[in-house]
């Protein structure tokens, strides 16, 4: 459900009020009345006057429970599929295959319910994407606090720690071509920018992808889905897939300024926001931890 703000409680007291008044001038309709005819009549007319300003709200308000249960109901089946399969992992990768990118956020797309990339809504797009692969993780904990524990996963930056990412990130492009990008000043905890250059032998072995569900009755109770997946392309074997939801509880309002799909919440939790692929991918395929 929608978090309650201050102001929603306050108009939660002054729709009590509105109750009570409206309640009052029923009883006095009755008590004015000299028959029961008029009694009846006179309430009518009172309850009629104090219902018509809020007639559509409550219209309203009844409406989108209805379509929130609905659309609760289906985003929990939903989950029912989600979570993490892992059948293998790789020790001392140096570098992946990203085989699609996810696109840049551009604001407006939070209000779109067919939004190819809603299920991770806070996941970071373009160069953005390909760069999570690359930085390091913020040394929060121990490494087999690490371990243990993934709903703690840290935030990435530039600055070397223990929690390397990968050495380089190869990208396909749309043309069937492949690009490598490496950190340009790897160590240097002030630059994040990127080098690229073509690949002209083989990119990486392992690969990344993910397919958006773009299931038409899901986004109109505005739950959308992906599936992230990781391949040994020397064999086309699947060593893992992450399949998650996300579910809008405002159904798509954008009142008092809401970007609705930030409001979003996600299954399974993805700890930190902005990485989630990377996060999941380097439990996998595992960073080579030499020197950079």
């Amino acid at each position: 459900m929608l978090k309650a703000t201050g102001f929603d409680v306050l108009f939660a007291a002054v729709g009590n009020l509105y109750l009570l008044l409206a309640l009052a001038g029923v009883c006095f309709a009755l008590w004015v009345g000299k028959t029961w005819t008029r009694k009846f009549a006179y309430a009518a007319i009172v309850f009629g006057l104090f219902m018509a300003p809020v007639a559509p709200e409550i219209y309203r308000t009844v409406e989108y429970r209805g379509k929130l249960s609905v659309a609760k109901a289906l985003f929990e089946e939903r989950c029912k599929t989600a979570g993490e399969k892992i059948y293998r992992t790789v020790d001392n990768v140096d570098g992946v295959l990203l085989l699609n990118v996810r696109g840049r956020d551009m604001g407006r797309d939070r209000a779109n319910p067919l939004w190819s990339d809603a299920a991770l809504p806070d996941e970071l797009g373009g160069e953005g994407y390909i760069r999570t692969f690359l930085l390091w993780e913020h040394h929060q904990l121990g490494q087999a606090e690490h371990d243990a524990n993934r709903s703690s996963r840290s935030y990435l930056n530039p600055t070397p720690t223990s929690l390397p990412g990968y050495r380089f990130a190869d990208v396909k492009q749309d043309d069937g071509t492949v690009l490598r990008y490496r950190l340009k000043a790897p160590g240097n905890r002030d630059s994040v920018e990127l080098a690229t250059e073509p690949v002209k032998d083989s990119p990486a072995r392992y690969a990344v992808s993910f397919l958006n569900q773009i299931r038409l009755e899901d986004r109109a109770h505005w739950v959308a889905g992906t599936v992230i997946s990781v391949t040994d392309t020397q064999t086309n074997e699947v060593i893992a897939t992450r399949e998650s939801y996300s579910f809008e509880p405002g159904l798509g309002s954008e009142a008092g300024g809401r970007q609705p799909w930030g409001f979003a919440r996600v299954c399974p939790e993805s700890g930190r926001g902005s990485s989630p692929t990377r996060f999941f991918v380097d439990q996998i395929l595992k960073p080579n931890k030499r020197e950079w």
